[in-house]
């Protein structure tokens, strides 16, 4: 929600930033009043000219708030990264890659579990462990949930060896899967 909001608030300045400029630079000339009115009120230039600070510190104040929103952007793409590509030395990274395909093995193996999807995410202060799971539509999610936890999430955790590894698991119902897979297909009409 977040995100949403300041990517709102982005918009709108950069429009307001855009049309500021244009309307400078003689882009709406052919309405006529607005080319003839200054870009500031007259009440707030004659407040700039006679202190002579104020220009300067509303430029200083953008130029904090513009580089602010650049660091944020910055840890924002960082954040997209490290979920894509952990920042893991390659020992590591070779130790998580063969944990991930025992864990997809084993999670297989369990009652109700259709699939599974493992990925290490996250930094090397913080790293976790994403785990998506398919179950069938009659599973017990609490069943499934336990006996992960118990076996292969447990073993994940000794392979890689970080044994206070976060886990995040997320469960879909295989019903919900082939639903969303059949959605894109048309009927197919039936002949007579």
């Amino acid at each position: 929600m977040m995100r949403i909001a300041i990517a709102v608030t982005g918009a709108v300045l950069l429009l307001a930033g855009a049309s500021a400029l244009a309307l400078g630079l003689g882009a709406f000339d052919a309405f006529g009043a607005l080319s003839e009115r200054p870009l500031l009120d007259p009440a707030l230039a004659r407040f700039a000219r006679e202190t002579g600070w104020f220009l300067p510190a509303a430029a200083g104040a953008a130029e904090v708030l513009a580089l602010a929103g650049q660091l944020w952007l910055v840890l924002q793409g960082r954040a997209v990264v490290h979920q894509r590509w952990p920042d893991l030395d390659p020992e590591t990274r070779a130790r998580a890659r063969a944990a991930a395909d025992v864990l997809h093995r084993d999670a297989r193996g369990l009652p109700g579990v259709q699939d599974a999807r493992a990925r290490l995410t996250g930094t090397a202060d913080r790293p976790r462990l994403r785990l998506n799971v398919s179950c069938a539509g009659d599973a017990l999610v609490s069943e499934v949930y336990g006996e992960l936890g118990a076996g292969p999430v447990e073993r994940y955790r000794r392979a890689v060896g970080m044994p206070d590894l976060p886990v995040v698991i997320r469960f879909r119902p295989e019903a919900e899967r082939t639903r969303g897979r059949l959605r894109g297909r048309r009927p197919q009409p039936e002949s007579a």
